[in-house]
């Protein structure tokens, strides 16, 4: 009973489909979401299957998270130049959506929310909505930023949940010293740092000068094979705001499950875990862009792969096609660039949806090519 409780995350859950495109029994394979379903790894769950049989982890924990838990966040940040207090500066939170849920809610009560990403508004439009704020969105590449005054609230998300980019080291540092200069409050929004490719570097906004104290950091658990689907992430930062923020999120769920916090627990401690399975994924997308002569932005990470479908008729046809073939992706429409989709490089069975995607290429671009030569 507790194994099935805790088994694997479903990677194919099933959806009503419109009639002429395909039911619900035909099994789309989805590589549109923002969420990396795989199977929970097999040492994860022993561990909290054990935690469960010990009894320690079916009731409610410490309020903020379990102790332990909460020292692996705050001792992960020290390692990356950023000073927490374990027991009075880190909670955990029933996963990332939580997290920038009661983030925007508490700290943007009718105050103007600033965010140098157009395509996130519907990742935090909820909150803003019952904050009763303004948000004003900004291409932070441009070097123009809106009005501001003290209070606002900047949401910084690096790497960008909806794309899987990293902003570079120029605009971070511009972004600092503009959060300087109107004494704003940062959300710095890095719950996909643990998705990053090896090459690729990241640095916590809170460790830029003049940012620990004003700056409230939202990550994940993703390293580790599984855990997204346990709904467990964090938030952390100085006192002050954590404490806000820690009263809203207790409110609605006094503390989070507490299998999952030792899920996460178990992933911390996970010293085999890696990315190559996921490298191969990605590589896996590319390979088969390249072979179409379809281009796409370099992936940061490993979690998604962002390709330009212009040419093959723009992201709605091509999502479209992709649809009548069996495999959902997301069109960018809900990312801000039309021209775009979004394919999630993570199912449980990733190579059948990239073959089913093969075959939706190839047939709007035969479709295009005798267009063209109608």
């Amino acid at each position: 009973m507790i194994e099935t409780a805790v088994g694997r995350a479903s990677a194919g859950r099933t959806r009503d489909w419109p009639d002429g495109i395909r039911r619900v029994d035909s099994d789309i394979i989805d590589l549109s979401g923002d969420g990396l379903w795989e199977e929970t790894s097999d040492s994860v769950r022993a561990s909290t299957i054990s935690k469960l049989q010990d009894h320690l982890a079916d009731h409610y924990t410490r309020r903020p998270g379990v102790a332990a838990l909460c020292e692996a966040v705050a001792d992960w940040l020290a390692d990356r130049n950023v000073a927490v207090d374990p027991s009075s500066e880190v909670v955990i939170s029933n996963g990332a959506r939580e997290a920038r849920f009661v983030a925007l809610r508490e700290l943007a009560k009718e105050s103007a929310v600033l965010l140098p990403s157009p395509w996130m508004r519907d990742h935090y439009d909820a909150a803003r909505r019952l904050a009763k704020a303004d948000i004003r969105t900004f291409d932070a590449a441009s070097g123009s930023e809106p009005e501001a005054t003290e209070g606002d609230v900047l949401v910084l998300p690096n790497p960008n949940p909806a794309t899987g980019q990293l902003y570079d080291a120029e605009a971070l540092d511009r972004l600092a010293g503009w959060a300087r200069e109107f004494d704003l409050t940062v959300v710095a929004d890095e719950t996909l740092a643990p998705w990053l490719k090896a090459q690729f570097s990241h640095s916590p906004f809170a460790a830029l000068p003049g940012m620990r104290d004003r700056t409230l950091t939202l990550g994940s658990f993703g390293r580790v094979s599984g855990l997204n689907a346990w709904k467990v992430a964090w938030f952390a930062g100085p006192k002050e705001l954590v404490t806000r923020v820690r009263d809203l999120k207790q409110a609605m769920t006094i503390c989070s499950s507490a299998p999952s916090q030792y899920a996460a627990l178990a992933g911390f401690a996970d010293a085999e875990a890696d990315l190559d399975q996921r490298i191969e994924r990605v590589k896996a997308v590319e390979a088969l862009l390249d072979r179409l002569g379809i281009p796409y932005l370099r992936p940061h990470t490993v979690a998604f792969v962002v390709a330009d479908v212009s040419a093959l008729g723009g992201s709605d046809r091509v999502t479209a096609a992709c649809l009548q073939n069996g495999v959902r992706v997301l069109g960018g429409s809900h990312f801000g660039s039309p021209g775009k989709i979004r394919i999630t490089a993570s199912n449980l069975r990733f190579k059948e949806g990239v073959d089913r995607l093969e075959q939706a290429f190839e047939a709007l671009k035969e479709e295009k090519e005798g267009s063209d030569e109608g």
